[in-house]
């Protein structure tokens, strides 16, 4: 189709063809020349009024170059205009997609959990009543941490979970060798694992995912949380291994999450912070340690992600606890009240449950 459209010029399918080329060099790390062919494929969708490949148009572009620039909020607008247009149009599977990536969106930006939970039954529902049966089983592996999130359960990892719904889908995913539906369910399963502080768990899953994302084209960061909460899982593993190579591991994952800062990824500000702070508590420069901690607060806050910004303050109690500070209180209290507020009762009753004050 590129070569048709350089060859007899353009026409309104040469929008579908110029987003896919965007997508394929934000692979291959030609960040600047992705978005202004991403953005190229915008501009032709608008002037021939082809707004049926919208859907489409949405998620390449999204999954592509755009996703280490956008802010969320901008990202899950345009994800349910997409889904609405699909619906309009009759492209049911690119529609759902779009329903997707918005419920996505929504979890890592730190919305509501209880909303979202309302969200996801009514799009899984949805998407089985249309067959479409990938979108509703990427949804349904949110909805179970989302699911454990709220409620206070025994068994609360995903990976680890007894439930045969979801043992099985793994083993479907891995027997079928579909990989980016089993980095999905590794990265959202990492999340919840790191979340209810079970670090073993989270590295082994991490390790995992890692593999799995050697044989692919492209690795999938989900705007840069899977490097976040990597890096996270690693630093607390060599705090309680001492081992090195978890070090290693962590900076690799803030390199990664670095560079996404430098194109302009507004999301990773907080997040080099909180890593930046839980390296200075690693080495023992605790006057350091407390101002990073402070400033990955401050913009955990400013930027509006609520359950990050709760970890902050999770880390940073367990940061002054070790030390003996009385500030320890406070931040444990900051993080439990935002825990709520996000909706996360399960995880505020844990972490009621294990705070040794």
């Amino acid at each position: 189709m590129i070569r048709l459209t350089l060859r007899h010029g353009t026409c309104k399918e040469s929008c579908v063809a110029i987003a896919c080329l965007s997508f394929l060099l934000s692979g291959s790390g030609e960040c600047k020349a992705s978005n202004r062919i991403g953005h190229l494929a915008v501009l032709l969708l608008e002037k021939f009024k082809a707004e049926e490949y919208l859907p489409v148009i949405n998620i390449v572009y999204i999954n592509g170059v755009h996703s280490r620039t956008m802010r969320l909020e901008l990202g899950m607008e345009e994800a349910l205009d997409a889904y609405k247009k699909g619906m309009q149009v009759g492209d049911i599977e690119f529609a759902m997609f779009n329903a997707y990536l918005y419920l996505m969106m929504s979890f890592i930006s730190g919305q509501s959990l209880v909303e979202l939970e309302m969200e996801l039954d009514v799009f899984g529902k949805r998407m089985v009543e249309y067959k479409q049966m990938t979108a509703s089983n990427m949804v349904l592996v949110i909805h179970c941490v989302v699911s454990n999130l709220i409620t206070t359960k025994d068994c609360l990892s995903l990976i680890a979970s007894q439930n045969e719904e979801r043992e099985s889908m793994l083993a479907h995913a891995i027997e079928a060798n579909s990989y980016s539906f089993i980095c999905h369910i590794y990265i959202f399963g990492g999340i919840e694992a790191y979340i209810f502080g079970k670090y073993e768990l989270a590295a082994d899953i991490a390790l995992k995912r890692q593999e799995v994302e050697k044989k692919m084209s492209r690795r999938t960061k989900y705007f840069g949380t899977s490097d976040f909460y990597d890096g996270l899982t690693f630093l607390a593993m060599a705090r309680k291994t001492n081992d090195i190579k978890w070090v290693f591991l962590a900076k690799e994952a803030k390199a990664s999450l670095e560079n996404m800062n430098h194109d302009g990824n507004i999301h990773c500000k907080h997040r080099l912070l909180l890593f930046q702070a839980e390296t200075k508590n690693l080495i023992g420069d605790a006057k350091e340690a407390s101002h990073d901690y402070d400033l990955a607060i401050a913009s955990a806050e400013e930027h509006g992600f609520i359950h990050e910004h709760a970890i902050a303050n999770e880390r940073a109690g367990d940061f002054y606890l070790r030390n003996n500070d009385p500030r320890a209180s406070q931040h444990y209290g900051k993080a439990h009240a935002l825990y709520l507020q996000w909706g996360a009762q399960g995880k505020s009753d844990n972490l009621s449950k294990n705070i040794p004050l």
